[in-house]
């Protein structure tokens, strides 16, 4: 398990929790730095997690004669663990870093998507938000531990894609269309239906424009 802790407000880690006891206990880290691991809801003063709490050692007291009964052997277990303190009031640092590739990868996609009507533009956007988000979906793979953005980099790639056939089915009627008068647009797209039905389509058009 690796810990996070924060020590005048820096974040430091990952540590493993042999290390964080080792810390600990020589005062590199104090009962009141706060600490977190993976599934912590929110960061605790070190005094407060029981896994990273140091034990005193044991001394061992010198028998004493009784004047009642046989002599009994003692042993002294320490002081008392302190109580824990309260939390710092100054504000605890986040939780581990997002990756920045998903976040990246997520804007991209949304632009992407939301521009297709400009497909000159929104295609270079979603084609990086297709890249980002496969990076990021590696380094996360590679160190859950240190990045997180799993589900923004999985949404920055279905919106990537997305806009990737929205912007080529936007860029290829425009390439169909681009130049033509009103009458030749309106004759490329008659050449789209079944021949038997183009007859009857010129006729409605015919008197849709009359009647304008």
């Amino acid at each position: 398990m690796n810990w996070y802790y924060a020590k005048n407000g820096h974040q430091n880690g990952p540590v493993p929790t042999e290390d964080m006891i080792d810390r600990v206990a020589m005062g590199e880290i104090s009962p009141t730095d706060l600490a977190w691991c993976e599934g912590m809801a929110d960061w605790l003063p070190v005094s407060e997690i029981p896994q990273l709490k140091v034990l005193p050692p044991v001394r061992e007291e010198p028998v004493v004669a009784s004047t009642v009964g046989p002599a009994q052997a003692t042993s002294y277990q320490g002081p008392a663990a302190a109580a824990p303190s309260a939390t710092p009031s100054y504000a605890a640092p986040g939780q581990p870093p997002s990756q920045g590739l998903a976040i990246a990868s997520l804007v991209c996609g949304i632009l992407g998507l939301i521009g297709c009507c400009m497909w000159f533009i929104s295609l270079p956007a979603a084609l990086a938000a297709i890249v980002t988000g496969h990076l990021a979906n590696s380094k996360i793979k590679a160190d859950p531990q240190r990045f997180t953005g799993k589900g923004m980099a999985r949404t920055g790639l279905i919106t990537g894609y997305l806009g990737v056939i929205g912007s080529l089915v936007v860029a290829f009627f425009w390439f169909q269309f681009k130049g033509l008068s009103e009458e030749q647009a309106q004759e490329t797209i008659i050449q789209w239906f079944p021949e038997a039905q183009q007859p009857e389509m010129r006729e409605q058009l015919r008197k849709q424009n009359e009647s304008r």
